[in-house]
């Protein structure tokens, strides 16, 4: 047999291989449900896992100024206006920063610890950089905007219903006592000119009191008209300047307050599913069907192949 011949044999049509699949379809069969009972078991005893979803917005601290004085920027997040004095809350730090907090080692030990989840503190061991599947967490970007504070989505797995909530929960509370502490400064000073503008109230309205109680007996009939001018030009500074110090006052106070001044939180409650997120089922019932599928159509042609190839070596031995 010459060198033409045995490379004729050793193609292969399409029609052909159909053939050896109809002839061999038990392999492909057998393929098939070794790959769906793989699938089974991996069902089977894989742990459940359930997941937490909580949309978190960062904390503020408030900012005032007055308008045409200062020329204050509008800061992010709502603003009111109280008389001449503009009032906004800015975020404690930017979300995609709280973001990276969170996916920290430091931060998810100190969550883990308060909790007791001994199984969480092994996986940040583990890992190498720290990262787990415990938390998943992103900036929810469709709500960037100029008026608006970027929120964030916070995604906790847990093996029970309950035990995601209170992992969520857990990582949003740590964040509020970052947030808090990163805040401490900015509301102890707004606490301080608050306790000033108290004080200059307080003064402002003596030195009134003061003043109404000498203009009682003054007449703008005799020589003391002078006077009277001078007490009345010192009233009405004072009451200009008691009226100031009442406006700045309640701009402190709506700073302190919310919603210029908040903690993070959550926008809605945390939501758990009731059904567990993980093992997904259907997905793996697809691999398996598929990777089995083509497991014993590679038998098939591997096998025919082989056969083919032997049948080969015979015919040019001969």
């Amino acid at each position: 047999m010459n060198e033409n011949a045995v490379v004729e044999d050793n193609e292969i049509g399409l029609f052909d291989l159909w053939e050896t699949l109809r002839e061999e379809w038990k392999t492909v069969v057998g393929g098939t449900v070794i790959g769906i009972a793989g699938a089974l078991l991996a069902i089977v005893f894989s742990t459940p896992q359930y997941e937490a979803v909580a949309i978190v917005k960062v904390g503020q601290v408030g900012l005032f100024g007055q308008v045409g004085l200062f020329g204050l920027a509008r800061p992010a997040g709502q603003a009111e206006q109280a008389g001449q004095a503009r009032v906004g809350g800015s975020p404690v730090e930017a979300p995609i920063q709280s973001v990276e907090r969170m996916k920290t080692p430091a931060f998810q030990r100190r969550v883990a610890q308060a909790l007791g989840d001994q199984e969480w503190l092994d996986n940040i061991a583990r890992s190498n950089s720290g990262v787990t599947k415990d938390l998943a967490l992103k900036v929810i970007k469709a709500t960037a905007g100029p008026d608006l504070i970027p929120l964030i989505e916070l995604r906790a797995r847990g093996l029970t219903r309950d035990a995601a909530q209170k992992k969520a929960e857990a990582v949003v509370g740590q964040l509020i006592k970052a947030h808090d502490e990163l805040a401490e400064p900015a509301l102890q000073r707004i606490s301080a000119e608050l306790a000033v503008s108290r004080e200059r109230l307080a003064s402002a309205e003596r030195d009134l009191e003061v003043l109404e109680e000498l203009a009682k007996p003054l007449s703008v009939k005799d020589d003391r008209f002078a006077q009277v001018v001078l007490m009345t030009s010192l009233r009405m500074h004072k009451e200009a300047e008691a009226f100031n110090q009442r406006q700045m006052i309640m701009v402190l106070e709506t700073a302190l307050g919310a919603p210029a001044t908040q903690p993070a939180k959550t926008i809605e409650a945390v939501f758990v599913s009731d059904k567990p997120v993980s093992p997904k089922k259907i997905l793996l019932m697809g691999l398996g069907f598929f990777g089995g599928l083509l497991m014993g159509v590679m038998s098939v042609f591997l096998v025919n192949a082989w056969r083919r190839a032997r049948q080969s070596k015979q015919a040019s031995v001969h």
